[in-house]
């Protein structure tokens, strides 16, 4: 039979074991076991994960909470900014009425200047030819063609004869044979001459003469009424401010 003894071994290996202690240091001994200082740095560790574990929970909560905030102030703006729209639509269509006699007032302005652009005031037009001719001698009928505003005036296709965007054709009867030169050089003065044509001459059963001219005119014979009415509005207007 044969019988192995170890614990003396141990004994004696436990008893050659020397343990080494500081000089001057308080001695301490720990009188916990192992496993129970292995625990609690377990314990800590623990601690730790769900010390981080609830910080991002808080963090998490308070991102989504500032979210939400900014997604409800949006909808507040929203929200105030479609109440707004409303409110303007309803003022426009309380006054859509005076809207539109606006629209209709500004657009016959319009339409005034734009058939006031080829406006001829042919009455003092006329009053001035009259005042032109020699005394004695009278305006006795014309005809008038003229452009319009969507129709040019056809020009001359003879050289050197200027622009014109009306031509006049009147007769005057004279009682004495009429010195057609000097009435071609008393036409020159009217606003908007071109030049002047004779045409034929005839001895009535009276005695009187009647002569005929053709007058051709430019731009500058447009009475501009509407933009010098505007003009003089606008200029009342800043001296009654």
């Amino acid at each position: 039979m044969t019988a192995t003894v170890n614990a003396p071994a141990q004994a004696r290996a436990a008893g050659n074991r020397k343990t080494s202690v500081a000089l001057g240091a308080v001695p301490r001994v720990s009188l916990m076991p192992p496993e129970l200082g292995e625990r609690n740095r377990q314990l800590g560790v623990q601690r730790g994960l769900r010390l981080l574990m609830f910080a991002a929970v808080v963090l998490a909560i308070g991102a989504t909470a500032g979210a939400w905030y900014l997604a409800f102030g949006a909808t507040l703006a929203a929200q105030a900014e479609q109440a707004r729209t409303a409110d303007l639509l309803l003022q426009q269509q309380q006054y859509a009425e005076v809207q539109q006699a606006i629209r209709a007032v500004e657009l016959g302005e319009a339409a005034l200047r734009v058939g006031g652009s080829t406006e001829i005031d042919w009455q003092d037009y006329l009053g001035r030819v009259q005042a032109s001719l020699p005394e004695g001698v009278l305006l006795e009928s014309f005809t008038v063609d003229a452009s319009t505003v969507t129709e040019q005036y056809p020009q001359s296709s003879i050289p050197l004869q200027g622009n014109r965007i009306a031509t006049l054709q009147f007769s005057a009867k004279s009682s004495t044979l009429p010195e057609i030169p000097d009435w071609l050089n008393r036409l020159q003065g009217l606003p908007g001459f071109v030049d002047a044509n004779p045409g034929s001459v005839s001895r009535g059963v009276d005695g009187s003469y009647t002569a005929s001219i053709e007058m051709h005119i430019d731009a500058q014979a447009y009475s501009n009424r509407l933009t010098a009415d505007e003009a003089e509005a606008a200029e009342t207007e800043e001296v009654g401010e």
